[in-house]
């Protein structure tokens, strides 16, 4: 994805990220959340963070626990917004992008939250198998990974390309991820008639424990011990 249209017109875009909160902006899958926020040690990941608006209120709704918050941004003139705005909040930006998020996945550690907001639509058809791989696999056994799709032309010079959650959910099957919520014509919360809004949640299939002895096994070893 190419940053350039954001860097250049970062402050206009900052403006219109921050006129709404993440409560409006994030409304269908809040309910999701909160159980989220009740626990004492927490780990997010938000990838395509913008100018913060999301990982500030996030941070701020952590505080007092063990929380560890990252904001991933590819476009260094936003980043630098959002580094101001959470300056007095516990959140580390980073300068990666999907589909490989290096640097993330170099850091060795899995995520309870995972939130890709306003980004699927700009990864392109070819990229986003890899993508939702390397998501997949920065998301911990009980994490919540949470896309939004955004469905309509684009206004201006940005590559948008078409999404659907049919797609996405094909790709989510691969990737081992369980559908838990799909909510459907979301309004833009900017006004944009022809804009509307998909929010897909997801969270890793629960699988098997290969390593485990059958029950049988350990009827019969219980027997043979007597």
């Amino acid at each position: 994805m190419s940053t350039v249209f954001y860097n250049d017109h970062a402050e206009i875009l900052a403006a219109q990220y921050l006129s709404k909160t993440f409560e409006e902006v994030h409304s269908s899958w809040l309910h999701h959340l909160l159980p989220l926020l009740t626990k004492n040690t927490l780990s997010i990941l938000d990838v395509g963070a913008g100018s913060g608006r999301d990982v500030h209120y996030l941070a701020e709704k952590t505080q007092g626990k063990e929380t560890q918050i990252i904001a991933v941004e590819p476009a260094v003139v936003l980043a630098k917004m959002g580094q101001v705005l959470t300056r007095e909040l516990p959140v580390r930006w980073i300068e990666d992008g999907l589909p490989q998020l290096q640097k993330v996945v170099g850091l060795a550690q899995q995520f309870d939250l995972i939130l890709l907001s306003a980004v699927w639509m700009h990864l392109s058809p070819s990229e986003r198998p890899l993508a939702l791989v390397t998501l997949s696999r920065l998301l911990n056994s009980t994490g919540l990974l949470v896309i939004s799709l955004r469905h309509g032309p684009s206004p201006d010079a940005r590559v948008m390309h078409p999404v659907s959650a049919d797609e996405l959910l094909t790709l989510a099957a691969d990737c081992q991820l369980r559908l838990l919520d799909l909510s459907q014509d979301e309004t833009d919360k900017l006004g944009r008639s022809q804009v509307h809004w998909q929010t897909l949640v997801f969270t890793p299939k629960l699988m098997p424990n290969v390593n485990a002895p059958e029950a049988s096994v350990i009827i019969q070893e219980r027997l043979n011990a007597d």
